[in-house]
């Protein structure tokens, strides 16, 4: 389940260019305060965890952001009238619950700007088929292809190919397949629902087919690079469109979860690209 909120700036509409973790933070505070139970069950109880399973894009407008900066120097961007994002989960009770908490309070206040709650509108899901094009939504999301060796993070690109490492497209694959065991640790009912999709084998979900490709982002370019810092860790990310095929239950996970890791800090919302 997708949702798009739009919104319009109060203020000047300056955000810092890396807010990944201030707007998760904006997004959880709204849940919080409308949301007491929801929000400590998200943050404390079963679903505390690296795969939140959920995910959410960066904020998009017309006219386009433009570089700027904010008072202390920090690199910034001054987003335009119309604002644009989206939020999504295979967890419909958290779905639900972040519309209505966004709808109460009207706006959502990131590093001290607020933004207008103008709308809330529901993406239509889309009909899958066992091979399905997605490209990052909107005009600043990223992938992160993340995997850990001796305790430190490493980051992948499409075209990394160093023997003994996972290549990005088995990463991405694996992360969805562990979304999958994750799911069916807290929310059985909603596992076992996709498994039903395609008469799937739940014992088998280790194992199960994912074949990943990425398609270039444009003529005489692969993919688009960008270097975040999040809470004092540098986060290597790329732009690419992908190319899934995948059981129905996957790409009910894609689209609802999004693809790679960092997904509850703004990474891989996804978004139907040419089929």
């Amino acid at each position: 389940m997708q949702i798009e909120l739009q919104l319009s700036p109060v203020g000047d509409g300056l955000l810092a260019r890396d807010c990944h973790h201030e707007l998760a933070s904006a997004l959880y505070q709204a849940l919080s305060r409308s949301q007491p139970k929801l929000a400590e069950e998200l943050h404390d109880g079963n679903h505390r965890s690296r795969l939140k399973l959920f995910v959410f894009s960066l904020f998009n407008s017309d006219p386009k952001p433009f570089a700027a900066e904010l008072p202390d120097g920090t690199r910034a961007l001054k987003f335009g009238s119309r604002i644009w994002m989206r939020f999504a989960s295979i967890w419909p009770e958290l779905v639900y619950g972040m519309a209505e908490a966004l709808q109460k309070q009207k706006e959502l206040n990131v590093r001290g700007q607020r933004f207008r709650l103008e709308e809330i509108r529901m993406v239509p899901t889309p009909d899958f088929r066992p091979t399905m094009t997605y490209r990052p939504f909107g005009q600043a999301d990223f992938i992160v292809c993340r995997y850990q060796k001796d305790g430190k993070n490493y980051f992948r690109m499409p075209d990394d190919s160093e023997p003994g490492i996972p290549s990005c497209a088995d990463l991405i694959a694996g992360n969805l397949r562990h979304k999958l065991l994750r799911l069916r640790e807290i929310r059985p009912d909603i596992f076992e629902n996709l498994m039903s999709i395609g008469g799937l084998d739940a014992a088998a979900v280790a194992a199960l087919p994912i074949q990943v490709e990425f398609l270039p982002l444009m003529e005489g370019r692969a993919y688009r690079t960008r270097l975040t810092r999040i809470k004092g860790i540098n986060v290597r990310a790329f732009r690419a469109p992908l190319r899934i095929t995948a059981p129905e239950a996957v790409h009910c996970l894609v689209w609802e979860t999004g693809v790679g890791s960092m997904n509850s800090m703004g990474f891989g919302t996804m978004t139907l690209g040419r089929q």
